[in-house]
């Protein structure tokens, strides 16, 4: 088969050393070269026709006319018979318009799998040329007959944002000046697809805006934003965090396993959301696997995120954010668009909150007036303070606490509403002096006044560290009262018109949350209100103590009178009964001394006659029997006259330590049992308690005694000891006859006795003894049942200056002693 050639012939003609005349041909086959030009001159002309065509392809209202016009160029221009048009949607890549195959566009493929040229296109972002798809495993039949493919992605930086293919019946059908033309045309076209989606998202983003203008909570725009994010933006995983407090929470979430009570620490470093804030710009990381900062919420999966805050002013309201499961998911348009839609959304949840507070503060201000109203009425001062604590507590605030200071800046009075409204609250206790209230009035803590109320942090070191440096006298005190303190401190001073500080008003802060400044307005109303409600109540207060004081003056003069009047009877009365006490001592004492005598004499002879009557062997039973009952009756005469005597006489203490269990054992050895009555001993050693041993003693032998005597047929006596308190305590119990009400009313007065034979001053010197300890005793009596006395001692009495002993003066009347039973 002949070829056509082409030639380029040369000639030269010249004359030879003969003078002859020669020609010189020189022939070349220009072929290749001539072919090189054509194609480098239709590059050129395609390449400028592309330039150009680029304006039409920017000036495309939609993806479909963008899609019309680059297939136009690609059949036009570049001359390919069979082109398509793929896109990424995910983790696919959609063919989404063709020219030349005879269906319409179905072919969707998976980008993380291994079938298609044009996936192998995006996976590594370069263009893929086959010369023969018939060797490549990878090649997805569009239509019969294709041998070779040229694949182009689409790129705008390093994102792919889809794919330019063209295939050909021919094996090598596509050349580098093909590739490159193409690479061209589709950067023209990731270009004007980007525009269309920005100006799409633009739309989407300000009609988002419009939306939710009219929404009322908060949660429905989150629902929004995040339909917006996902359906307009194309973010797949979505997250929705807000600030509350130093706390980061997930309030709305879409594609992600732990869409519920997930917080960040925003004291802390860890999150991309936490630095987003932090930053106050948006945080992107390209792969999260050498970001030390990334928390994982929800899916194992992700690869990359984009954090952006949700900012208004300075003010960092939350945060916007996406994650996605391949490196290097996001790149700048993202970050505008997710920019433009998080300030659209701090206005929105700026305005909500705002409308939220301002309907709060209305609610507040009404209640302010009706609480006022009641404040007012209240009189009492104590009433009047926990009505001005449950006002601020109602008002929103815990633990609210009114103080009331002295001219000293001593706390007078308090009250606290709230949860701690049962406990003294440790502003209010007296522990913290009035010298630390003045400190923290002081203008060095100004820098942490807001308006006319004072916010102390408490909880944040550097506080401590200022309050060490200006004010380190009450540091530590301060250290002390607040240890067991965890909330910050809000406080204000009650500050008359003429500037006098007559108390303050604390309120507890959670730790962390800062007020906001409009929360105070009404607090700062009742401020107002309660220095005025305090000072007129001070003021009524101060009136109707005039008014009693001048009423108690009008009546004063006869008062005066009865009073002298009944004091000159009272003091005759004590007079009378002194008197009357020195004469029975008096009396007692001659007795004792003129009775004692002849008893001694009695008691001698009848030793004597005894004596001689055994030694001369004339006494019989009978005798004996006669001296014995002389003998037993002189010793109780000597009994009688012993009590006249110690009841008539001043008592001394001689104190000692001792014990319950060995008063009583004592007791009962010196007093003779009947064999019918069962004694249970139920006192201990175990407290020891400073008392006159021999008194106690005697105080006891009488009470069993009587309680023996009592127990005519036998019984039980019962003794028991206890520590009450700073007391110890006895009970005596027996089974015996009981006593009526009328002999327990006079019970401890002498000369009562309910038995045949006695005096009547063994319970009244037992009464002594007791009062002389600083003790009681009281009795309870059921007539066939039993008697019950108890007693009750200190452990460590009151003693008197310049000794060890305890004194007891002289009753003014011996016998008008009365005791409670």
């Amino acid at each position: 088969m002949v070829k056509k050639r082409t030639i380029d012939a040369r000639t030269v003609t010249f004359y030879n050393l003969e003078g002859g005349i020669r020609t010189l041909a020189q022939v070349r086959d220009i072929t290749d070269v001539k072919k090189l030009e054509a194609e480098k001159s239709l590059y050129e002309r395609r390449l400028s026709e592309l330039n150009n065509y680029a304006i039409k392809l920017n000036a495309a209202e939609d993806l479909k006319t963008l899609f019309r016009l680059t297939l136009d160029a690609m059949e036009k221009i570049l001359g390919f018979e069979y082109a398509s048009i793929f896109l990424v949607e995910g983790n696919n890549l959609r063919m989404v318009a063709q020219r030349g195959y005879p269906e319409p566009p179905r072919l969707v493929l998976p980008l993380d799998g291994q079938m298609g040229i044009v996936v192998r296109a995006v996976r590594t972002a370069r263009s893929v040329n086959v010369p023969d798809v018939r060797i490549d495993p990878a090649y997805v039949k569009t239509k019969d007959g294709m041998l070779s493919e040229l694949a182009v992605p689409m790129k705008v930086g390093n994102k792919v944002l889809g794919v330019l293919n063209v295939e050909s019946y021919r094996l090598n059908a596509f050349t580098e000046n093909d590739r490159k033309l193409l690479e061209v045309l589709a950067s023209q076209t990731a270009v004007a697809i980007s525009n269309i989606k920005r100006r799409e998202n633009l739309a989407a983003i300000n009609a988002f805006g419009r939306s939710i203008i009219k929404v009322k909570s908060i949660n429905e725009i989150l629902e929004k934003t995040l339909d917006t994010m996902q359906e307009l933006l194309g973010f797949e995983k979505v997250d929705i965090f807000l600030v509350e407090g130093d706390k980061l929470k997930l309030v709305a979430a879409r594609e992600l396993a732990q869409a519920s009570k997930f917080e960040l620490d925003l004291r802390e470093d860890a999150g991309i959301t936490v630095k987003a804030v932090k930053e106050r710009m948006p945080v992107y990381v390209p792969d999260i696997r050498k970001e030390k900062a990334y928390v994982k919420c929800g899916s194992e999966t992700m690869l990359s995120e984009l954090a952006v805050p949700i900012k208004l002013g300075n003010n960092v309201l939350g945060v916007l954010n996406v994650e996605s499961d391949k490196v290097e998911a996001f790149d700048e348009d993202d970050v505008k668009k997710l920019e433009i839609l998080a300030s659209n959304l701090a206005v929105a949840i700026s305005n909500i909150r705002r409308q939220e507070s301002l309907a709060q503060l209305s609610k507040k201000l009404e209640y302010l007036v009706k609480s006022c109203i009641h404040i007012m009425q209240v009189k009492n001062m104590r009433d009047q303070l926990k009505a001005i604590a449950r006002s601020a507590q109602n008002l929103g605030w815990n633990n609210a606490t009114v103080i009331l200071f002295d001219e000293n800046l001593k706390v007078k009075e308090a009250a606290t509403a709230g949860p701690a409204e049962d406990h003294v609250t440790p502003f209010s206790d007296e522990k913290f002096p009035g010298r630390l209230w003045k400190e923290l009035l002081d203008y060095k803590f100004d820098r942490f006044k807001f308006g006319g109320f004072y916010y102390l942090p408490w909880s944040d070191p550097v506080v401590r560290d200022y309050i060490g440096q200006v004010s380190p006298d009450i540091s530590s005190r301060l250290e002390d009262v607040l240890k067991s303190h965890v909330n910050d401190l809000l406080y204000a001073p009650l500050r008359t018109r003429e500037g006098k500080i007559i108390g303050v008003m604390t309120i507890e802060v959670p730790s962390g949350i800062k007020p906001a400044d409009e929360s105070f307005i009404p607090l700062e109303l009742l401020v107002h209100y309660a220095v005025i409600a305090i000072e007129n109540a001070e003021l009524i207060e101060g009136l109707e103590k005039a008014r009693k004081e001048l009423k108690e003056y009008a009546g004063q003069l006869e008062k005066k009178v009865e009073e002298r009047t009944r004091t000159i009877i009272e003091f005759q009365d004590k007079l009378l009964k002194a008197q009357r006490l020195a004469a029975i001592g008096e009396l007692a004492s001659m007795i004792g001394h003129d009775l004692r005598n002849p008893l001694t004499g009695i008691s001698n002879a009848a030793y004597y006659i005894k004596r001689r009557l055994a030694k001369a062997g004339f006494l019989d039973e009978q005798i004996t029997g006669m001296l014995n009952v002389i003998e037993r009756d002189i010793m109780y005469s000597n009994k009688i006259i012993n009590d006249l005597l110690d009841y008539s006489k001043e008592l001394r203490l001689e104190l000692t330590e001792t014990d319950p269990r060995k008063i009583v054992e004592e007791a009962l050895s010196s007093v003779e049992i009947p064999a019918n009555i069962q004694v249970v001993n139920m006192t201990n050693h175990d407290v020891k308690f400073i008392a006159d041993f021999e008194k106690m003693k005697r105080i006891f032998i009488n009470l069993i005694k009587n309680a023996v005597d009592a127990m005519p047929n036998g019984g039980t006596l019962t003794i028991q000891s206890r520590k009450k308190e700073e007391n110890v305590e006895f009970m005596v119990s027996d089974t015996g006859v009981g006593m009526p009400k009328e002999v327990l009313g006079r019970l401890w007065s002498p000369l009562v006795t309910t038995k045949a034979k006695g005096m009547g001053f063994g319970l009244a010197i037992c009464k002594r003894f007791v009062d002389a300890h600083e003790g009681a005793i009281s009795v309870e009596s059921i007539p066939g049942r039993g008697t019950t006395f108890t007693l009750t001692f200190p452990i460590k009495p009151k003693k008197e200056e310049g000794g060890e002993n305890f004194w007891l003066k002289k009753r003014e009347s011996l016998l008008l002693t009365t005791t409670k039973t």
